[in-house]
């Protein structure tokens, strides 16, 4: 019995130490952080500067991606598959609007999609 005990209460402090990170699945968004969560991208549209390194973090139990629709001429594609709690990122180092979406829950036009602004 008393080892149920001892379990639960890791148990307990394990799930607070998790949700004590701002979100959804744990994930916050910030300046430089995307979050995923449901069929949406927690901050659709994020502006950062030239140089910036952009994270997405899956706070889901399901697959999503970060997937490049428009970037400027210049600039590297990107198609970045992204596991259930995981994060991944990408260094934007030429100015522009960069539109993304999740090839699982949306296409370039509809559905699950965001936008960087790189200045």
């Amino acid at each position: 019995m008393r080892a149920s005990t001892v379990l639960k209460g890791a148990l307990i402090a394990a799930v607070a130490a998790c949700s004590d990170s701002g979100g959804p699945g744990g994930c916050a968004p910030s300046g430089s952080q995307v979050c995923m969560n449901g069929t949406t991208f927690n901050q659709a549209t994020l502006n950062v500067a030239v140089g910036t390194r952009v994270y997405w973090q899956n706070g889901d139990g399901t697959v999503h991606s970060t997937t490049s629709s428009t970037i400027p001429a210049t600039a590297a594609a990107w198609d970045l598959t992204i596991a259930a709690g995981a994060r991944d990122s990408v260094t934007f180092t030429v100015a522009g609007t960069y539109q993304y979406f999740c090839k699982f829950h949306g296409t370039a036009n509809a559905g699950m999609r965001g936008t960087i602004n790189v200045q």
